[in-house]
């Protein structure tokens, strides 16, 4: 139905005097709707349709009047205090590496480091700049893109120490990727949650394949933790308590079935569980990193160098990658590990606030996600290099050796400020529906509802 021309042109004019284009819909919707009731109350009164909508339109006001104080507040909302604080421990790790050497007299940092750095900088300005919500759009074309891109570089990715290079990195992109899943599956019930359960299991089985447990624990925990938020906000319309009966009874299923399959291997993850809380018992076998990374940390100090008994260079391995905070606590004392961390957990806490305040189902979802990735890795990073080695650490975001990484990370971060800017402009459109109900019996027989237009799955007599 055309929009009376009247109503038109005050939009119109309203919206020339706003410079961002993206806010004009969201504001136009809204102040159509105001005058449209306004419009009705004015004909429930008595007057004509045309006299009706002259006075509505005259109440709104001088429309440039009004565009002029609508472009004040609706404007892009750059977070400058994410931009400062990721700039801040891009600096720190680009610092390490340009500055500490190694017993061998080799720089940490390289022309490829450099290159990776400014790439990742420019996608993360890219990703900034796009519209977010094409992740909601096309969930399934980006996450079938991704799962695409991810087997084409195995194929042709070298391993390292048995795993596929590059691979467990890209697969920080998918819990993005999945969260555009739950947003579009959100409206078919119990239904949308079986099938976004099905998109969710490729992946793990993917990083089984690479193998790398951490990836496959942190893609797992992000997931499930976007599931239970979705379920939470009722954002499925459907009974809460028996669609996380959905999500969490096949998760500890498959997973009592996979300790099952692999209970030849038993006697190792037992080692690795029992090495992980006391590395002590094989100090010079799977529990020797633990260990000595134990011994560096109970002699280091607080300012300066710690007290070990031979050069750490010599006895801890991989001091630029993974366990470059035990080095920095070791060379320089906990004082660089504190500020390194007040910095990176700054970051967290001021982007979980920011995401806690969005309104919007997909933009709740998308910077949950990215946050939940960035936080994991930090989480794993650090257990690492303070003694407890269950689970192999990925990164330490943006710090750390290791120049995928790095460009995944801001590609991340950069979705994440584009949610911040314009988050609030999304509209999700849900109409407010009647709960829908999994089992419902008619006529005698058992109906199993699996979305909410009550498509009917199976029938017992």
């Amino acid at each position: 139905m055309q929009k009376p021309s009247k109503i038109s042109e005050y939009l119109k004019t309203v919206c020339d005097q706003i410079r961002w284009n993206k806010a004009h819909s969201v504001i136009s919707e809204e102040i159509e709707n105001h005058i449209t009731d306004q419009k009705n109350a004015y004909m429930a009164e008595g007057l004509d349709e045309e006299t009706a909508t002259v006075k509505a339109i005259n109440e709104m006001g001088d429309p440039v009047l009004v565009g002029t104080e609508l472009n004040c507040t609706h404007r892009p909302k750059t977070e400058w205090g994410i931009i400062a604080l990721t700039g801040c421990v891009l600096l720190f790790g680009f610092a390490i590496r340009m500055f500490l050497i190694n017993d061998y007299d080799t720089p940490w940092i390289s022309t490829s480091s450099i290159i990776s750095t400014l790439l990742g900088i420019g996608l993360m300005a890219i990703a900034y700049f796009l519209d977010f919500t094409i992740i909601g759009n096309h969930s399934k074309a980006i996450y079938i893109g991704l799962i695409v891109m991810t087997i084409v570089v195995m194929f042709f990715s070298p391993t390292i120490n048995g795993q596929y290079a590059y691979v467990s990195f890209l697969l920080l992109l998918l819990p993005t990727a999945f969260a555009g899943i739950i947003y579009s599956m959100r409206r078919k019930g119990y239904l949308g949650i079986i099938l976004s359960g099905m998109f969710f299991v490729l992946p793990v089985f993917i990083g089984v394949m690479i193998p790398s447990f951490s990836i496959v624990g942190l893609y797992s925990l992000n997931c499930l933790i976007l599931l239970t938020l979705a379920i939470a906000k009722g954002w499925f319309n459907v009974n809460k308590l028996m669609a996380m009966l959905f999500v969490y009874a096949p998760t500890v299923i498959i997973a009592m079935v996979y300790v099952l399959i692999t209970r030849a291997n038993s006697s190792y993850l037992w080692l690795r569980l029992r090495n992980a809380f006391d590395p002590s018992l094989d100090p010079m076998g799977a529990g020797y990193i633990g260990a000595i990374t134990r011994d560096i940390i109970k002699g280091a100090k607080f300012f300066g160098q710690g007290e070990l008994s031979s050069n750490i260079g010599n006895v801890l391995p991989e001091i630029n990658t993974n366990s470059l905070l035990t080095y920095l606590i070791y060379e320089y004392g906990w004082i660089s590990f504190i500020v390194i961390m007040t910095v990176i957990f700054s970051l967290i806490i001021h982007s979980f606030i920011l995401c806690s305040r969005q309104k919007s189902v997909l933009g709740r979802l998308v910077s949950t996600s990215v946050l939940i990735t960035f936080t994991t890795q930090v989480a794993l990073y650090v257990s690492y290099n303070l003694g407890f080695q269950l689970f192999s650490p990925l990164t330490l975001p943006l710090v750390s050796y290791g120049g995928t990484a790095a460009i995944i990370n801001m590609i991340l971060i950069g979705i994440m400020l584009s949610v911040f800017k314009s988050g609030d402009l999304v509209r999700d459109h849900l109409t407010k529906q009647k709960k829908d109900k999994l089992f419902e019996v008619v006529d005698g027989k058992i109906i199993i509802h699996l979305n909410t237009k009550n498509i009917l799955f199976k029938k017992f007599k």
